[in-house]
């Protein structure tokens, strides 16, 4: 019969020719990230832009879960606010998210407290939701093709060790005052964000979310140690393109098929996708702040300008949330929009009653569509 796999606790001990092979990674990485930084610090769209990736990631990282739910649609619901289980998890998925990025930006640390209050809005009237929401399991769980623990392709540790796991999570997390280990404080936030993850999924703390809420401990990490100064290190997007290499490097960690856990591969897996996810947020910014410029050398009225950039912040929106986000008379807006319609900036529906307007091309952006 399958066990639970008996898991390491951290720090984790590399050998130097290892060690090498992620610096060289790290190299590349943190320059593409380094490069994103700064052409985000002096963007005019930067603030639109963090908002519309802080979107993308919560459709990205619930697509890796199996809900399918699309960036336009999620852009929609900011208007509807449907009742949809579907679009509920990506809400929930962006306020975990929103709290998380607070939280450490006002200075306080990633601790075992915040992470079961962010599961607990995570959970929040979502699929699988239970009264166990924000506590650890009480129950084994495992994680494979069937409900029957026999055909599991991993059996994460056993409920009552928990405590003790997440514990030293924390403590590898934020470092411990009563250690003097120099291997925990030499390694760099990008490889020490790959074994936070890893470790946090083969704990798998809690009955559901455990995919989710470890995505966003990536970027929480990096932003408190600095390597970022606002939420745009976000991975699922890429992830989510090579979903079924996530999950082998993941069980590799776990020793799954091999005698030994193998960590080096999930690192460079890791240290590869942030290279990629930077170079590719830097070209969807760089499109971005294009056609906003391009679009602003078209308009003369300082209030389509205006309108302009409302769009930015909202590709599909109402003459109402407009208003909300620059303060123009609603008359004001409806002419603004009508000459970006006449210009086929923007496209309208057919609703005489709260019509929808769509900016089509910072969509695409978006999506690389």
């Amino acid at each position: 019969m399958k066990q639970p796999y008996q898991l390491p606790f951290l720090p984790l001990k590399f050998d130097p020719e290892t060690e090498l092979a992620f610096y060289k990674k790290v190299v590349e990485a943190s320059a593409k990230l380094e490069k994103l930084r700064q052409k985000l610090t002096y963007s005019l769209v930067n603030e639109s832009f963090i908002q519309l990736l802080t979107l993308q990631e919560s459709v990205q990282s619930t697509r890796i879960e199996g809900t399918q739910v699309t960036f336009s649609e999620m852009l929609e619901d900011k208007i509807d606010q449907q009742s949809d289980w579907k679009k509920t998890e990506v809400r929930n998925y962006q306020n975990a998210l929103k709290l998380g990025v607070e939280t450490i930006q006002t200075g306080y640390p990633l601790t075992e407290r915040l992470i079961r209050d962010m599961h607990k809005i995570l959970m929040e009237g979502a699929r699988g939701s239970t009264s166990a929401s924000g506590a650890y399991r009480r129950i084994q769980n495992f994680i494979g093709p069937t409900k029957q623990m026999k055909d599991a392709s991993y059996i994460p540790p056993e409920p009552q060790l928990m405590g003790g796991y997440m514990a030293n999570l924390e403590k590898y997390i934020n470092g411990n005052a009563y250690t003097d280990s120099e291997e925990e404080e030499s390694l760099h936030p990008l490889i020490k964000a790959a074994i936070i993850h890893a470790q946090f999924e083969s704990i798998h703390p809690f009955l559901d979310g455990n995919g989710r809420l470890g995505r966003i401990l990536i970027v929480l990490y990096l932003l408190q140690s600095k390597l970022i100064d606002s939420p745009i290190f976000f991975l699922s997007e890429e992830l989510e393109r090579e979903k079924f290499k996530y999950y082998a490097m993941l069980n590799g960690v776990r020793a799954i098929g091999r005698e030994e856990p193998d960590w080096k591969n999930w690192i460079i897996f890791f240290l590869d996708a942030a290279t990629r996810m930077a170079e590719h947020q830097y070209e969807k910014l760089d499109q971005a702040e294009k056609l906003y410029h391009k679009g602003i050398s078209k308009l003369a009225q300082p209030s389509t300008k205006k309108v302009w950039g409302a769009l930015f912040m909202n590709p599909i929106a109402t003459v109402h949330q407009i208003q909300e986000a620059t303060d123009l008379a609603p008359a004001t807006i409806r002419k603004s929009l009508a000459q970006l319609m006449q210009l086929q900036m923007i496209f309208g529906d057919d609703r005489k009653r709260n019509r929808r307007f769509y900016q089509y091309d910072l969509i695409g952006i978006m999506t690389d569509l």
